[in-house]
């Protein structure tokens, strides 16, 4: 009975943090529908494709920039004492408050060469937006670890709060500088990089302490070596979610490329409910890894799945009501995109649950080389299916990408853990 009683009220737990990480989302989210209307009706195309190629770049640098340390931080979590812990949060704070500013531009400083020397015919300019575009990165590293913070505590209201607080602020800018102001392109990527740069700023002032702590080069160094597989294999993530608009960007159509985005972009409203489905069970995946019981851990992500298929399905139907009224009527043709994409979704939660049973078991070496592998097979996916069905070609290898990646890390896993067996 006691057992059973035990059970219960975890489960308990278990739905109420479910329901705030969910609100956490959902406000945001609901404000943003809301604004959608008015930015797509003060935004061109053009503007779109501005967005959606600089947003491609952004997947591929942020890796880098923020050095992936906060997937150090997840796996020490449960090991380490509250003051080692703390330790080590304030070393990350610090590396991600100074160091990411220096290996953003070095991020620049490749683009730059990239667009000046290997696509110097296309007709999207370097500045202001490239600049904009990656500015925001070294600005959210703290922001991100807070967030962990609070999902490892299982402090769902401070998860809420600050959660809810960014998203408000970056839908009230982006209202000001696309609607009122009317600055296009240049204002919603602004807007994005002054709501990074506010939030910042507040954690900053709230982490001051951290200053006065000893930094742990120790610290450092560890989570570096951790964190340097999993930098490269997130790297390689770009030819998943992000090589499929620079294809189409050197195919010349802008036009196409702003359409393909916006559906991309409506369909990437599902990732809030991922989110928090992610958000709920992470802490649960890693405990249950920690202690090897793995018949535990395969009921979560099996949950997970079932909950992210469920709401693919449902957006799927409702779609072509969803794109007509977030777009104004305006952007009807990126519905069959928005529906592709929308399929993703699933996929995706696959790889990102597998790949977080693989970080908690320790196996970095394991994920970068799936990803090596994942990637070459999604650049040939994507180069023959963009080649011949252009934009409804991106969308499909976008869902199939994550599928390579998924059976591929299932399978090395599977491999490394029957040798360690042995």
């Amino acid at each position: 009975m006691t057992g059973l009683r035990g059970i219960i009220e975890r489960s308990h737990r278990q739905v109420a943090n479910l329901g705030v990480y969910f609100m956490a989302s959902l406000v945001p989210m609901v404000l943003s529908l809301a604004a959608n209307p008015l930015l797509a009706s003060n935004l061109s195309p053009e503007d779109y494709s501005i967005i959606g190629y600089y947003s491609a770049f952004t997947v591929l640098f942020t890796p880098f920039v923020t050095f992936y340390l906060l997937n150090y931080y997840t796996k020490r979590y449960y090991e380490l004492t509250p003051d080692r812990r703390n330790i080590l949060r304030g070393t990350l704070v610090r590396a991600l408050s100074t160091f990411s500013f220096l290996l953003a531009a070095l991020s620049l400083l490749f683009l730059y060469i990239y667009m000046s020397f290997f696509n110097a015919e296309s007709e999207i300019r370097f500045l202001p937006y490239a600049l904009l575009a990656n500015v925001s990165i070294p600005l959210t590293g703290v922001y991100s670890l807070a967030l962990v913070d609070y999902r490892m505590r299982r402090d769902s209201k401070g998860f809420f709060r600050l959660s809810v607080c960014n998203g408000v602020l970056g839908v009230a800018l982006a209202l000001l500088l696309v609607v009122v102001f009317r600055l296009g392109a240049f204002g919603r990527l602004s807007a994005t990089s002054l709501a990074a740069l506010l939030v910042f700023l507040f954690l900053m002032y709230r982490n001051r302490d951290v200053w006065r702590m000893p930094f742990g080069w120790d610290i450092l160094w560890k989570s570096v070596r951790f964190c340097s597989p999993l930098v490269v294999a997130a790297m390689l993530g770009f030819f998943s979610n992000g090589y499929d608009k620079v294809m189409l960007e050197r195919n010349g159509d802008l036009h196409s490329l702003g359409i393909y985005t916006v559906g991309f972009s409506i369909a990437s409203y599902i990732s809030v409910f991922s989110n928090s489905i992610n958000d709920t069970f992470q802490p649960d995946i890693f405990e249950s890894v920690v202690s090897r019981d793995f018949r535990r851990c395969f009921r979560f992500v099996l949950l997970k799945l079932s909950l992210m298929t469920v709401l693919a399905a449902l957006f799927i139907l409702v779609s072509p009501l969803v794109v007509r009224i977030l777009t104004a009527g305006r952007y009807m043709e990126s519905l069959p995109y928005a529906n592709i994409i929308a399929l993703s979704s699933i996929t995706s939660m696959m790889y990102y649950s597998m790949s977080q049973v693989t970080i908690a078991l320790g196996y970095t070496y394991v994920t970068l080389a799936n990803k090596v592998l994942g990637s070459v097979l999604s650049i040939a996916s994507f180069y023959f299916l963009i080649t011949r069905f252009g934009a409804t070609g991106a969308a499909w290898g976008t869902v199939l990408s994550y599928l390579y990646f998924f059976l591929g890390n299932v399978l090395m896993v599977a491999i490394v853990h029957k040798c360690h067996r042995r």
